[in-house]
């Protein structure tokens, strides 16, 4: 296995936040006496909703307004206000240990980085994010949903990655901790590794940090 560049996913990777923005919410809508969990009519309502933002159809103030309404915020000055304190509480973004370190070793070695995420947010937005917990500049491309028009697992988002990096499926692998988007790499001819991952994940090499990457067996040089 010849690999030349390595895709990470970016939230549960390098970044995270004191809780997850789910939990934030929850506890927004518990504190109004509101249920916290959708019914089950709307979940489906849902889950094609979150697809559609992931892929840049819907704005993320319509996704949370709408979000919202499920939820019964019935009152339109409410659910700004909630909106707009969930798309603050979003920018509470904190490094994961390790990251830094790996990436400047990995640099170092001459593999081409990238990363492959999911958001309803811009990729402006993104970018800020991996800015503040200090791997950006070590990034040499994005695959973003927002901007693609598709979500992991979707196997075209990792295929876009490798496009921008004039790479094939072969010279390329996907660091990652989520089971499905592990899947989707895999569905798309690229190698696995997981971190940080999710119990179930299924992955070529795991390892238990982000500064561990430097001891995975493919990343010790890149082949150019």
């Amino acid at each position: 296995m010849t690999i030349r560049g390595i895709l990470f996913d970016a939230a549960g990777v390098f970044y995270r936040r004191p809780e997850s923005t789910g939990k934030y919410v929850a506890n927004l809508l518990e504190k109004l006496g509101l249920p916290t969990e959708l019914a089950a009519e709307d979940l489906a309502r849902h889950k094609a909703l979150r697809s559609q933002t992931n892929k840049g159809h819907l704005s993320p103030d319509e996704y949370w307004d709408q979000r919202l309404r499920m939820h019964g915020v019935a009152a339109a000055e409410e659910r700004r206000t909630l909106v707009g304190r969930i798309n603050d509480y979003s920018d509470q973004v904190v490094p994961i240990p390790g990251g830094r370190e790996a990436l400047v070793g990995l640099k170092q070695r001459g593999f081409v980085l990238g990363i492959v995420t999911d958001t309803i947010y811009p990729l402006e937005r993104k970018m800020r994010w991996l800015d503040h917990v200090g791997v950006a500049e070590f990034i040499d491309l994005v695959a973003c949903s927002t901007v693609v028009g598709a979500h992991k697992p979707d196997p075209a988002i990792y295929l876009d990655a490798l496009q921008q990096a004039h790479l094939t499926p072969d010279q390329s692998a996907f660091v990652g901790h989520d089971t499905e988007e592990l899947d989707g790499a895999r569905m798309a001819g690229i190698a696995t590794v997981a971190v940080n991952y999710d119990p179930d994940a299924r992955a070529d090499y795991y390892v238990a940090s982000l500064v561990d990457l430097l001891n995975v067996p493919i990343f010790r040089k890149a082949h150019t």
